[in-house]
């Protein structure tokens, strides 16, 4: 089993290790992970203006082909974003940086994640679930919240997913 390990270097090596594993990514993946129809010239931007707090990858074949990255928010908040090539998805990488996000979340001090997504998105929506997240959908695209302090991971049930706002549980 290959683990997910931080992304060596610094930001502008992430810039560039993010836009080529963003341009591998097929068509249905690229709207699952920017909820958009991206081209690749616009991913390079993406990539170029990107600043992750912290980026976790699973490398396969001398690349990245699983990424995690993390935006620190103020408030003890974090934005977690997940992308797996199309190659390498059902193989249990995106749970491998879904659990190794959150521990660093919580190593950070962080007590609360997002992640947005689409609808069709059944990967993260039974990660979030399984972690006890609320997720509330509008249109196609839906929004998760992870409580992360203390530990709940498993502990609160998931709310029901629908379109209304979610019940906070007890």
């Amino acid at each position: 089993m290959i683990l997910p390990a931080p992304l060596p270097g610094a930001l502008p090596d992430w810039r560039v290790l993010l836009g080529a594993h963003y341009r591998r990514l097929g068509a249905g993946s690229r709207h699952r992970r920017f909820l958009a129809p991206l081209g690749d010239a616009s991913l390079q931007r993406v990539a170029e203006r990107s600043r992750p707090d912290a980026v976790l990858a699973t490398w396969l074949d001398g690349r990245p082909r699983a990424v995690l990255e993390m935006f620190c928010a103020a408030g003890q908040h974090a934005e977690i974003a997940i992308s797996v090539e199309d190659a390498y998805q059902g193989q249990g990488h995106g749970r491998r940086l879904f659990d190794a996000g959150l521990g660093q979340a919580r190593r950070r001090g962080v007590r609360t994640a997002d992640l947005l997504f689409a609808r069709d998105n059944a990967g993260i929506r039974h990660l979030v679930e399984a972690a006890g997240g609320r997720i509330t959908c509008h249109g196609s695209d839906c929004e998760a919240q992870i409580d992360l302090w203390p530990d709940t991971a498993h502990t609160v049930p998931a709310a029901a997913n629908t379109d209304a706002a979610p019940a906070r549980a007890a």
